[in-house]
């Protein structure tokens, strides 16, 4: 179903007038990640709104946003629905929290829903720098000892390219109305220490884990809601063997 390339430049926003023709949707991936938070908020955040307003002078129905999970900062509860208050830590979470506030304001011409998104794993490994891609790098690099926390927590802050792609398409071609943010991940089931050990198996690293209950408590993904609308999440064992599958074949 996508047939043309369109090339934009969030950097300079007079690309946009590029985009023409008789679309049902947009699909808005694109972010920077890095850089000054002045560049942050205008790129992720000021663009999106910029985005959204040609997609309504082209009548254009709805628009599907991936968002983060760092908008919500560094949460101080167990599980984290779409409710969780919103309490930034970072730039990048403050321009992903932006770009939903413009999507929010535009509501009434330009249905829409953003994502939010966890660690997101896939055949690219290097554009991720989350704790799994860190963790990752460890265990190919050979450390000797590696030093990790809440070994019996049930892990779900991580999704494969593939499964949000589904999503964000099913999504584009669904009716929406008003605005709506919801978050997405896997499905709750292994312990952290389990996955954990499966990435030491298929690297083959022969270093020491070491596990503590210190530091942080991680907090877990309610996708109920995302699932109530159609995403079909899947484990997050099945989602490190399709990443460590895709980066072996590189």
């Amino acid at each position: 179903m996508f047939h043309e390339l369109i090339t934009v430049d969030l950097n300079d926003l007079a690309t946009l007038q590029n985009i023409r023709g008789d679309f049902e949707a947009v699909i808005h991936v694109a972010a920077a990640s890095y850089g000054t938070a002045a560049h942050l908020m205008r790129v992720t955040g000021i663009a999106t709104e910029s985005l959204a307003r040609v997609a309504i002078s082209l009548g254009i129905k709805r628009l599907v946003h991936v968002s983060a999970m760092s908008v919500y900062g560094r949460p101080k509860v167990s599980t984290v629905t779409s409710e969780t208050p919103i309490k930034h830590s970072n730039p990048y979470g403050a321009a992903k929290w932006a770009a939903e506030c413009f999507l929010h304001d535009l509501q009434d011409k330009l249905p829409s829903v953003s994502v939010r998104s966890p660690a997101i794993v896939g055949a690219l490994p290097s554009t991720h720098s989350h704790f799994l891609a860190k963790l990752l790098g460890m265990l190919t690099t050979g450390t000797d000892t590696i030093r990790l926390s809440h070994p019996d927590f049930r892990f779900n802050n991580v999704i494969h390219e593939d499964s949000l792609a589904d999503f964000l398409v099913h999504l584009s071609l669904s009716p929406l109305s008003g605005f709506r943010a919801i978050p997405v991940g896997s499905v709750q089931s292994e312990r952290l220490a389990d996955l954990v050990n499966y990435m030491v198996e298929r690297v083959g690293n022969s270093g020491e884990i070491l596990w503590d209950n210190d530091g942080v408590p991680p907090f877990a993904i309610d996708i109920q809601e995302a699932m109530d609308i159609g995403f079909r999440p899947i484990s997050a064992k099945r989602t490190l063997e399709l990443w460590l599958s895709s980066l072996q074949q590189l």
